[in-house]
């Protein structure tokens, strides 16, 4: 179900929420006003994101802020989708795949110089390339979210995914480690 995440400004404050009626929130908050919001299927996350990112200037145990004039124009491009920040925890999967990629790539061009062996070089990249799945299964994201804000089993799905290819890819190092001794006694 889409919900709206929103910015909005009551007198010197400024309040990130998320709500599946914008219209009802912004009667609530008279005399406040929308400055920006964004629609999407997983606003808990996002709001959650934003939570972290200007928790400095975050009224304890709410979620009111006071924002100086720079950081409402930040926050109003993250709403607009003119930025690059994740707005679902499905993004970490994708940020963890990217640092895996970045991690293979690394110790193969590492490895394969030292050793001049492909298939022992590949099998070294698959292995540390494993390393950001590792950490989003233990973790649940990568550092993006506060815990409190988040309800209590949100980051499951994240983790079980990590994990599941974590395993995956320490299996397939395996077989080329396998393979790497194998060719070598031949």
């Amino acid at each position: 179900m889409s919900e709206f995440v929103y910015l909005m400004k009551n007198g010197d404050l400024y309040k990130l929420g998320c709500t599946s009626d914008l219209k009802s929130e912004a009667s609530k908050m008279k005399p406040g006003e929308i400055i920006s919001y964004f629609k999407t299927n997983d606003s808990k996350s996002f709001q959650v994101r934003l939570l972290r990112l200007y928790k400095k200037k975050r009224i304890p145990d709410t979620n009111y802020f006071r924002l100086s004039e720079a950081e409402v124009n930040n926050c109003k491009k993250h709403l607009e989708g003119k930025s690059k920040l994740p707005k679902s925890l499905n993004d970490e999967l994708r940020i963890g795949l990217n640092g895996s990629l970045f991690f293979a790539t690394i110790a193969f061009l590492i490895s394969f110089p030292i050793n001049k062996m492909f298939i022992f070089s590949f099998f070294l990249s698959i292995l540390f390339s494993s390393l950001p799945m590792w950490s989003l299964a233990i973790l649940g994201s990568f550092g993006g979210y506060d815990a409190d804000d988040l309800p209590l089993f949100s980051t499951v799905s994240n983790r079980l995914k990590g994990f599941l290819i974590a395993i995956s890819m320490i299996s397939f190092a395996y077989v080329l480690y396998t393979l790497s001794h194998f060719s070598v006694t031949f």
